[in-house]
């Protein structure tokens, strides 16, 4: 009975700490700042914890033909790139700014990753880090095929390369564009050239005299 009273003392003084800790203010939620060990340990157990899971217990159903590879280059030019980058390839000051910052996805902890796993963080996304959830916009069938891009990723060719360096591009200039306009000017390719009008020479009728 004491050794249960113990626990749930423990619990409580555990739960007395937290609130204080949350109180207070002391836990700094910037995004500037990095997390420390214990927490980033903790949250990495409980995210693989979590997806595995819920995860599917199932294989890509589309294997790594040219023609899905275009599809899943296509999509992972519009929605992964611009954060999470590729070989040769860097993500833009958007997603370098995320923390915890977006994973490298050839790294082996995430190729290491079964297909369902990958299939739902890309359908799910993953609460506070940035990562959105594709599955409201995307159909099951669009997404395995950006699951089959990210494990053709560690191989891209010199020409996938290029296609996806044209949408960090023009994150870039967008960014450009709106940090002009809050600013109160205008990016330069909008200031249209001031044409000076033609002066038009006023005929003089001279005065009748009465």
């Amino acid at each position: 009975m004491k050794f249960l009273g113990g626990i749930l003392f423990g619990w409580l003084l555990l739960a007395i700490g937290l609130a204080v800790i949350v109180w207070s203010g002391v836990y700094n939620v910037a995004a500037s700042g990095r997390p420390g060990k214990l927490e980033t340990k903790i949250a990495t157990f409980a995210l693989n914890q979590s997806v595995h899971r819920r995860a599917p217990v199932a294989k890509n159903p589309f294997s790594r033909t040219p023609e899905v590879l275009r599809a899943g280059l296509a999509h992972y030019r519009e929605n992964c790139v611009v954060c999470h980058g590729a070989p040769g390839v860097d993500a833009t000051e958007y997603g370098e700014g995320l923390n915890p910052a977006s994973p490298d996805l050839t790294l082996p902890r995430v190729q290491e990753r079964p297909d369902g796993e990958l299939f739902w963080i890309v359908s799910n996304g993953i609460r506070t880090t940035g990562m959105a959830a594709f599955g409201p916009t995307h159909k099951p069938e669009e997404i395995w095929k950006i699951v089959a891009f990210l494990r053709h990723l560690p191989e891209i060719t010199s020409d996938e390369q290029k296609v996806l360096k044209t949408a960090t591009a023009e994150a870039e200039h967008h960014g450009e564009a709106e940090a002009s306009e809050a600013k109160g000017e205008a990016p330069k390719a909008l200031v249209p050239e001031r044409k000076t009008p033609p002066q038009r020479h006023r005929s003089v009728t001279p005065a009748r005299k009465g």
